[in-house]
């Protein structure tokens, strides 16, 4: 006996809609996508990172740029473009725990010395739970889903909201009484965060400046250590 065509098209029907039901993920809340974002940072044992920055003031010294591996607990090496009363200049970099060195311009070696004097504090502290750049994800007020980007072949989360500009890690803040805006792109396939866009009193009490850190290569294989010093 052959079976009705309602009955063909009914189970049909259901089949497509169990399909859809099965893949369409539910759409996460800000605070969600945050929360996730922040475990996934602290599951992975290294990270490298991109930064770049715009409208950063001229005078003093300053952290305009940079590149580098970061291995948890607390390591880093990499380079950093730092202006010095309005020159630019390229230093190698390394840190482990406190200890941090740099290879100055015209050098041949590392030595110990302050973060500071390059315009930043420790970089080795930025996957730190309590004090590093993914201590942010869970400071936010306000925080809501802006909208979705494509960027290199990932449609990612945008989420945005305001922090405490004393709270910033490793940038400096002439202003820190005054909020910082902040961005952060998320892969919701993955919750892998991708970049943190920070906009504020940064490097000039009086005007904003803008830094923003990409993050990849989540769990690469990375062995920091300090280069022999001088």
């Amino acid at each position: 006996m052959r079976p009705k065509p309602y009955t063909l098209l009914a189970a049909a029907a259901a089949v497509t809609l169990g399909a859809c039901g099965s893949t369409a993920a539910p759409k996460l809340s800000a605070t969600e996508l945050l929360a996730k974002a922040e475990q996934t940072v602290n599951a992975t044992n290294s990270l490298h990172f991109v930064l770049t920055s715009s409208n950063v003031s001229s005078s003093g010294t300053n952290l305009v740029g940079g590149s580098g591996d970061l291995e948890r607990p607390a390591s880093m090496r990499g380079s950093f473009k730092v202006t010095i009363s309005g020159f630019t200049a390229t230093v190698k970099v390394a840190a482990v725990g406190t200890v941090f060195e740099a290879e100055l311009p015209l050098s041949n070696s590392f030595s110990k010395t302050n973060p500071a004097e390059f315009g930043l504090e420790n970089p080795a502290s930025l996957l730190s739970p309590s004090t590093g750049l993914i201590r942010l994800l869970n400071l936010g007020s306000g925080a809501t889903v802006a909208s979705q980007e494509r960027v290199g072949g990932e449609l990612l989360d945008t989420i945005s909201y305001q922090i405490p500009g004393k709270d910033v890690p490793v940038l400096p803040d002439q202003n820190p009484s005054k909020p910082v805006d902040m961005t952060v792109a998320i892969d919701p396939s993955n919750f892998q965060l991708r970049s943190v866009t920070l906009v504020g009193p940064l490097t000039s009490a009086t005007s904003n400046s803008t830094y923003v850190v990409t993050l990849s290569d989540y769990g690469e294989h990375v062995t920091v250590t300090l280069p022999p010093t001088s």
